[in-house]
């Protein structure tokens, strides 16, 4: 359609107009503040600028005129919509996250990022394949799938907790990356020791507790008043010298 097609110089002011006419003007009318901002134009100041600059500074520099930044505005606006359940404004994850998305659409669509599509069966349609399969998640939602997913096998021990807190520190970035903030979700807790398994203030160990742990061998049954008839194998019995050779 020419209308997206025709180039225009949006500045930043103009950017940032495009957002508080056809998102937060949506925002408002649709939805309802929460009490601390409804309560404190400060804080509600700072929402709708963080809203701003969350979205515009998201939105690619390559996008040429208004009617396509509005476009995109719209499929933000439905995204988040489509999964937004209460009557208040919107989480500001799910605003950069759906923003995150509707951008990587519009490089995808406009040709702006383009991916060469190798022949089927060759080596290098195999390649893209593989690095599709290993593609990291790049949504808030997909990182923290990843993060529960590590943290379930820290609480259950399959994965040990220092090297498992390493592992953490990966879908962390990748959330504190989309989100512009760094997320605070604290490692699984530790497991307590039990008291009677401690030391006692003498310094003793309870060796019952020991004991209880410990299975008895079992071993095959024989008679020991019987004889051993149990011959070496032949490779390792004695060679007897021939009285000849002395």
């Amino acid at each position: 359609m020419k209308e997206f097609e025709k180039k225009e110089n949006l500045q930043y002011p103009q950017r940032i107009g495009l957002v508080q006419n056809h998102f937060l003007r949506n925002l408002s009318l649709l939805y309802r503040p929460h009490n601390h901002l409804r309560d404190n134009e400060e804080a509600m100041a700072t929402y709708m600028k963080e809203v701003c600059e969350a979205i515009n500074s998201r939105i690619s520099a390559d996008v040429p005129n208004s009617e396509s930044y509005k476009d995109i505005l719209r499929t933000i606006w439905r995204t988040v919509t489509s999964k937004h359940k209460s009557s208040f404004y919107f989480n500001l994850a799910d605003i950069i996250s759906a923003t995150v998305k509707a951008n990587r659409n519009w490089e995808a669509k406009s040709g702006t990022k383009k991916t060469a599509k190798a022949f089927s069966g060759s080596f290098e349609a195999e390649q893209q394949a593989r690095e599709g399969e290993q593609k990291k998640p790049e949504t808030v939602e997909g990182w923290l799938a990843k993060l529960e997913e590590t943290d379930a096998m820290i609480a259950s021990g399959e994965l040990g907790r220092g090297i498992g807190e390493i592992l953490r520190r990966i879908p962390l970035r990748g959330i504190e990356r989309l989100t512009g903030e760094k997320p605070d979700i604290a490692p699984p807790a530790k497991q307590e020791t039990p008291k009677e398994h401690l030391p006692d203030d003498s310094g003793k160990i309870n060796m019952d507790l020991i004991k209880a742990g410990h299975t008895a061998p079992v071993f095959d049954e024989f008679d020991l008043a019987a004889p051993l008839d149990d011959p070496l194998p032949e490779q390792l019995r004695p060679t007897v010298p021939s009285l000849d050779s002395l």
